[in-house]
């Protein structure tokens, strides 16, 4: 039996010592060397190729984040598990952010350690496998006409109008806020799920904040490829290929995330968003968009492909003020009919009345969502979306409301033009 090679990292030497006597009795592996700090850590992965790293988080010189970023960019076929005395969910996200595939606190029992080990292992196994196997596509043998046909739609060459009237393209809905942390990504991933589980139908959910997208670490998805591998891939982009990039939530939902690190999201370009929705949208009843905080050009694209576009606005002034601009933006770009604006944390009081913020933006509120912030950090720290951690609680009956609206096809409609209140007052433009 080969047995899973292990390298262990840690500045305390006992420690070392302490979680290979751990390990000694596990007949299905082996540690294969030590390491007493991050950058001695990467040389040892190189001239000891081990499977997974135990990797500490505290240490000198080259700190454990760094060194797993590092390993992770170098040695992709090495999975890295992180080991410290912090509980904090910061230092998990950034774990994970790293390219950590899991994160274990001390004190460690052997039977959680070998089970994380086991399990971060297979992950890495088929993750290899399922590489190699989009490495090998196109599929020799494959019928022309549906290479064809392929070759047509994500060219852009093909006649959109002329495929089967069996089914209709999937209908796309964008988050957009002009300022972060108005909650555009909770509702994006809440919505996503509700849709699945509500309408039975495929759902499948795009992170387009390139550099700083979260969709990943709010669900707690440590492995497959990022749409950065996927603008990578050289030839033609298919349904089968892509399928190699989506990653199956257990809630139903196909997610293809951001990419890992920020600076690989110059790798996505515009035409390749454009194919990316044009393939889902062929292939699945709803695509949920979440995007940047900015008008780039990959955020511009998704608008305009959008069916459905939500302005995520919060009652505060800096939120507002974020909102009216989006919104004349948008306007000048012919959006107007298709923009909902979706007030979160509707229940804050924050000194705006809710009148006056649709006085201000000259548009009425399609939806309210109620604020639990500790209910949605509690999920979010989880990795679970709120809807299914917390289902009774009140804003998760909010997301269900928003997703049935979407099902069902209503529109509600834009207000009227008011008098200018208190908001449009300050911030006539």
């Amino acid at each position: 039996m080969e047995k899973i090679k292990l390298l262990i990292v840690d500045d305390i030497a006992q420690t070392r010592k302490d979680i290979t006597r751990l390990l000694y009795f596990e007949d299905d592996m082996t540690v294969v060397g030590e390491a007493a700090d991050g950058a001695e850590a990467l040389g040892k992965i190189a001239e000891l190729q081990p499977d997974v790293v135990l990797m500490d988080i505290n240490m000198p010189q080259t700190d454990g984040i760094t060194a797993t970023e590092k390993a992770c960019q170098l040695y992709p076929d090495v999975a890295v598990v992180i080991i410290s005395i912090q509980s904090e969910s910061e230092y998990l996200k950034k774990a994970m952010v790293a390219g950590a595939r899991d994160y274990l606190v001390k004190p460690l029992s052997s039977e959680e350690m070998a089970a994380t080990i086991r399990a971060v292992y297979k992950q890495q196994q088929l993750r290899a496998k399922l590489i190699k196997n989009c490495a090998d596509l196109p599929i020799p043998g494959v019928k022309e006409e549906v290479v064809h046909k392929e070759q047509a739609v994500f060219s852009g060459a093909g006649d959109l109008g002329s495929r089967s009237e069996e089914k209709a393209l999937g209908h796309v809905t964008v988050l957009f806020s002009g300022k972060g942390g108005a909650g555009k990504t909770t509702i994006a991933t809440n919505l996503a799920v509700v849709i699945a589980q509500q309408g039975k139908k495929r759902v499948a959910l795009v992170d387009f904040d390139l550099q700083f997208g979260d969709i990943a670490v709010m669900l707690n998805l440590t492995e497959g490829k990022s749409i950065g591998d996927l603008a990578q891939e050289e030839g033609l982009l298919t349904p089968m290929r892509m399928d190699c990039y989506l990653i199956r939530h257990f809630s139903g939902v196909d997610i293809l995330p951001a990419p890992l690190f920020p600076q690989d999201a110059e790798y996505v370009k515009p035409n390749h968003a454009e194919q990316i929705l044009r393939l889902l949208k062929e292939s699945y009843d709803y695509i949920i968009v979440d995007t940047a905080a900015t008008f780039d050009e990959i955020t511009l694209l998704a608008l305009d492909m959008a069916d459905l576009i939500h302005l995520v606005v919060t009652r505060d002034i800096t939120t507002i003020k974020n909102a009216k601009t989006s919104l004349k933006i948008m306007e000048s770009l012919n959006y107007r009919d298709k923009i909902r604006v979706v007030l979160n944390r509707s229940d804050q009081d924050l000194g705006v009345e809710i009148a006056d913020l649709e006085k201000g933006l000259e548009i009425t509120v399609a939806h309210q969502i109620t604020s639990d912030e500790k209910t949605a950090t509690s999920a979010i720290n989880k990795g679970v979306p709120l809807v299914l951690s917390h289902p009774a609680a009140e804003i998760s009956r909010s997301f269900r409301r928003l997703g049935e609206r979407i099902i069902s096809g209503r529109r509600v409609l834009i207000g009227e033009r008011q008098g200018k209140g208190m908001i449009s007052r300050i911030f006539s433009l």
